[in-house]
C-alpha cells in the first residue's frame, strides 16, 4: 500500500535498512530480547488471531519505487529503481504497532506492479511482507492486492484539480492468492518458525496529496497456525 511523506531523514537506502534489521535479529542475543506480549486471540481451531498496524505518515521510515506511483521517493537521498528488473517495483519500510498502539517492530512491504497505467481502473499486483518483531521472530507474508479504483476515484481527480483529497476510504486490499481471497502466511523464524495460515490487509485512508502521498492506518489481520 503506497505511503506518504516520511519524517525520518538521512537513511542510506531502503534495501539496506531491511537487510540490517534482519541481520541484527539473527545475531546472538538480539533474538533473545524480551518481547512485548502479543495481543492475540486463540480461536476454536487452535489458530491465533492478531492485528498489527502502522500509521501514515507517523510510522514511515522510507519509501521508493520506479516512478509508477504518483508521489516521490522519500526521505531525500533514497535511491529510486532505475534498473529494468526493478522498474515496476515498490518498497516501503515502516515501524509496526500492536492493537494497543505500541511500537513492536518493523514491517517491509515489497510490491511488483503490473504493466500499464497504475491509476486506471481496478488493478491487481503481487505483494510480499517481512515483519521483524524483536524478541518474537520474523514472519513472512504474501498476497495479491487490488486498488478498487482508488486511482480514478481519488488519485486522478486530486492530480487534475491540484487540491488534496480528504475523506474516509476503507478497503480490504487483499484478494488472494489463498482461499476466500485471503493472503498466505509463508512462515518465519523464532516464535513464527513453521507458521502457516492466512491474513488480510485493510487500509483506512483519510488523505491523498500529490506531494506527500496517502495518509491513514494500514492493518495486517493475521490468523496464524504454528507449532
Amino acid at each position: 500500500m503506497p505511503g506518504t511523506l516520511w519524517r525520518t531523514a538521512g537513511i542510506a537506502a531502503l534495501a539496506g535498512a531491511i537487510i540490517t534489521a534482519t541481520v541484527l535479529f539473527l545475531l546472538p542475543g538480539f533474538g533473545s530480547t524480551t518481547p512485548i506480549a502479543p495481543i492475540e486471540t486463540v480461536n476454536a481451531d487452535g489458530s491465533h488471531s492478531e492485528t498489527l498496524h502502522f500509521l501514515l505518515p507517523d510510522d514511515g521510515i522510507a519509501v521508493t519505487h520506479g516512478g509508477k506511483v504518483p508521489f516521490p521517493a522519500a526521505p531525500p537521498g533514497v535511491p529510486t529503481f532505475t534498473e529494468d528488473a526493478l522498474k515496476r517495483g515498490f518498497a516501503l519500510l515502516v515501524r509496526v504497532r500492536d492493537a494497543e498502539g505500541r511500537i513492536v517492530g518493523l514491517a517491509a512491504e515489497l510490491e511488483v506492479h503490473p504493466e500499464g497505467d497504475m491509476l486506471a481502473g481496478n488493478l491487481e499486483w503481487d505483494t510480499d511482507w517481512i515483519l521483524v518483531l524483536p524478541g518474537r521472530g520474523i514472519l513472512t507474508l504474501q498476497q495479491v492486492e487490488h486498488s478498487d479504483e482508488l486511482g480514478p476515484r481519488v488519485i486522478n481527480p486530486t492530480l487534475a484539480s491540484g487540491q488534496d483529497w480528504t475523506g474516509d476510504w476503507t478497503i480490504q486490499t487483499t484478494v488472494g492468492p489463498g482461499p476466500g481471497g485471503r493472503g498466505v502466511i509463508l512462515g518465519g523464524s523464532g516464535e513464527f518458525a513453521d507458521s502457516s495460515g492466512s491474513f488480510i490487509e485493510v487500509d483506512h485512508l483519510t488523505r491523498f496529496s500529490a506531494t506527500t502521498g496517502l495518509a491513514g492506518d494500514v492493518e495486517l489481520r493475521l490468523q496464524r497456525k504454528g507449532p
